[in-house]
């Protein structure tokens, strides 16, 4: 009986890895680091014959896969039986977040992911399982050729624990593969053999997810901190003194001064987002301390298709610790929930650090404007994530 080789690939860096979200079946688009990350990934493959590529049909997938196919001049076939695992009620949530409103549950997660299964959702094995007999499905369609599959980090640990013939208490000793990792499989009838898996020695280390986000090696956990996200109580005198105190942050940073910050204006305002969207204006939290400030002014409606933001601060303390990558990812959950295509934010003309920052995460200048504080730069980034085409 012929061989049928099977690479399975883990799709590109995307959103929920960098801002730190629990992304299993949530549709996320890939970062700019992860389109970087495509091109090497296309020329690993370039010598590698392929019949066939498959993939996930979450944007992240699907749009890996199609750097592969795309060099090859082939097309690519999306099957939704290769998706990440489903994780329910925790859906797009700060990972941060978890231990607050599901403390067993998290540490469950954490220390028995085998056995854990979120409300709404599966565990990583059933997840595994599912992907793994997509897999060898496809497989047994290309006897004795070769097909690459292109799924998620989590479904692929399951998936390997089964082909690697361990027990699901076993789960660790697969590790976690990089973005753009590849595992060889071989099928031979019922049989698989795992040649080699976790391998991105594709990737030069600049383009490594792990490395930047700090992990300290395959079965690490990201050594820089995390936040979560409270609805900021302009009830309490406290958290409305901090609320100005990051708005007089803001107004320094952007204009050199806080004069023109009004801060009845401001407070009123934030009430009004509030009003509109409960998530609209929220602190970001190390523990139970604020270190950040994301106010979204979604009572601007000024584009229909896109959110405005407010207000990024991030207090002095925490800067430099890579928060930012979170902060930018509540504001995109914020505005996607509520529909919108773009996200948007004004800049200084002369503010050089903010149109550092809004281009590193993407966004282009899209055209001026200008107020009573001066003339501002309109700063857009696409979120929509696009259903895929029929095939």
């Amino acid at each position: 009986m012929m061989d049928t080789t099977v690479y399975l690939v883990r799709h590109a860096e995307a959103e929920g890895n960098v801002y730190r979200r629990c992304h299993g079946q949530y549709d996320s688009l890939l970062t700019p680091r992860g389109f970087q990350q495509l091109p090497y990934l296309a020329q690993r493959f370039a010598p590698v014959p392929l019949d066939a590529v498959y993939a996930s049909d979450l944007y992240r997938a699907r749009t890996t896969a199609g750097a592969i196919a795309d060099a090859k001049g082939m097309g690519v076939s999306l099957r939704p039986v290769l998706r990440e695992i489903n994780m329910g009620v925790w859906e797009d949530k700060p990972w941060a977040e978890l231990p607050r409103i599901d403390p067993e549950k998290y540490h469950e997660w954490q220390s028995a992911p085998w056995k854990c299964v979120v409300p709404g959702g599966e565990s990583v094995m059933d997840a595994g399982a599912r992907m793994f007999d997509g897999v060898r499905g496809l497989a047994q369609s290309h006897t004795g050729g070769s097909i690459a599959v292109v799924t998620h980090g989590s479904a692929i640990r399951g998936a390997l624990c089964i082909a690697l013939g361990l027990q699901p208490e076993q789960l660790g000793e697969v590790g976690w593969g990089d973005n753009t990792c590849v595992a060889k499989l071989r099928f031979q009838g019922g049989d698989v053999e795992p040649e080699y898996w976790n391998d991105a020695s594709h990737l030069p280390e600049q383009l490594s997810t792990f490395a930047s986000i700090g992990w300290t090696n395959h079965k690490g956990v990201p050594a820089s901190p995390q936040i979560w996200f409270k609805p900021v109580d302009l009830g309490d005198g406290a958290e409305r003194e901090t609320l100005l105190r990051f708005a007089r942050q803001k107004y320094e940073s952007a204009y050199g001064s806080a004069d023109g910050l009004q801060p009845e204006q401001y407070l009123a305002d934030t009430r009004a987002m509030q009003d509109k969207c409960p998530r609209a204006v929220t602190f970001g939290m190390m523990d139970d301390i604020p270190a950040a400030l994301v106010r979204m002014n979604v009572c601007d409606e000024s584009r229909p298709d896109t959110g405005v933001v407010g207000s990024f601060v991030i207090d002095e303390p925490y800067r430099g610790c890579g928060l930012s990558q979170q902060v930018i990812g509540q504001a995109i959950s914020v505005y996607r929930e509520l529909g919108k295509d773009y996200l948007c934010a004004y800049v200084a003309d002369h503010n050089e650090r903010a149109k550092g920052f809004y281009h590193k995460f993407g966004f282009q200048q899209d055209g001026e404007y200008r107020n009573e504080l001066g003339n501002h730069y309109r700063m857009v980034k696409r979120i929509k994530v696009d259903a895929p085409s029929e095939e």
